[in-house]
């Protein structure tokens, strides 16, 4: 037992000549221990989440966290709890962002870029036409799963980063969407910014059509705002949603790949072109997700070429070509 007792002293003596040299290590030379432990006190504060001042709250004044006065570019996704809707930053787009020859990704970041180009027409107007309008737009883009819809959208969103704008991801209740949007507009009122609406049908399944046409609606009241909506299946969406340019001026459909795409597609991400010839042959009415799948099948697991090409034909269904689909929203561009 005397031992113990020895062993946890001498243990404590030790953590207490070592705490006792770590801070004079640490303390500036002639500064006092108590103003050194006021300056670790300050430091502590500046923690994320640590009380640190007092915000204006009704006719008094609530603790609050540390505040910055614009938010660093990037992408977010929107949040709420009991107190507040926030953003939370989310990760930035990454992998292979391709813009391929002949397909309609080309169009939307055309698109993009043009309605971004096109603030000072909108706001202060140009030889043809008076100023003062809402500087606003919504791109809805359809077509089958797997085609480059989402690759799409990152290209444009690591675009408006670089420009030094933000993205946000509503997957949210629109209504908290459209508070947040309304806050972040009056505290950055030129900021340029993304909504993504990614899958919009399955978003109103969850959250309602109503509330999506008030919130594309009532957004007309906040500038530099771009909404961009993507859906595979545009038949389950009722006209409202977008027949209207209010909404969406603008919907494009990405397609399936060309020829052309495809070798371009396989070209990019494969060191030997010997089988891509093959492969672009046969590999009609494949989505960029089937030629990905074969990559990693036949490159990276080693497996047969011709039987991973039937193999994927047969397991995935390859959705109808272009001038087989049947829908009701013109492909404008």
């Amino acid at each position: 037992m005397s031992n113990n007792i020895d062993d946890a002293k001498e243990f404590a003596e030790l953590v207490e000549f070592f705490e006792e040299n770590e801070s004079k290590k640490s303390r500036p030379k002639n500064q006092s221990p108590e103003k050194a432990e006021v300056a670790k006190t300050e430091s502590n504060t500046t923690n994320p989440g640590t009380p640190t001042q007092y915000a204006l709250y009704g006719p008094g004044y609530a603790p609050t966290t540390p505040t910055i006065k614009t938010l660093p570019p990037g992408c977010y996704d929107i949040c709420v709890d009991n107190r507040c809707c926030y953003a939370v930053p989310a990760l930035k787009p990454s992998g292979l962002l391709l813009e391929l020859p002949e397909m309609r990704s080309d169009d939307v970041i055309k698109l993009v870029d043009t309605f971004w180009n096109s603030e000072k027409d909108y706001k202060e107007g140009n030889e043809f036409v008076v100023g003062g309008a809402a500087y606003k737009a919504g791109i809805m883009i359809y077509g089958p799963p797997g085609t480059g819809k989402s690759c799409t959208i990152k290209i444009v969103s690591n675009k408006l980063v670089e420009r030094g704008g933000t993205v946000f991801y509503a997957n949210v209740n629109p209504h908290i969407v459209m508070s947040f949007l309304t806050d972040f507009a009056k505290i950055e009122a030129h900021r340029k910014c993304i909504v993504i609406l990614e899958d919009i049908d399955s978003l109103i399944n969850v959250w309602g059509e109503a509330t999506y046409l008030e919130m594309l609606d009532s957004a007309k009241t906040i500038n530099n705002v771009l909404f961009i909506a993507t859906t595979n299946y545009p038949e389950r969406l009722d006209p409202r949603v977008y027949n209207r340019p209010g909404r969406f001026s603008h919907v494009v459909k990405i397609g399936l790949p060309t020829p052309k795409a495809r070798e371009a597609y396989l070209k990019a991400i494969l060191k030997n072109y010997r089988d891509v010839p093959t492969i672009v042959e046969k590999s009609n009415g494949f989505t960029i997700d089937h030629l990905t799948a074969l990559v990693n099948a036949v490159y990276r697991e080693k497996k047969d070429l011709n039987n991973e090409l039937e193999r994927l034909r047969t397991l995935f269904r390859v959705p109808k070509s272009s001038n087989e689909t049947t829908i009701g929203i013109s492909a404008g561009g």
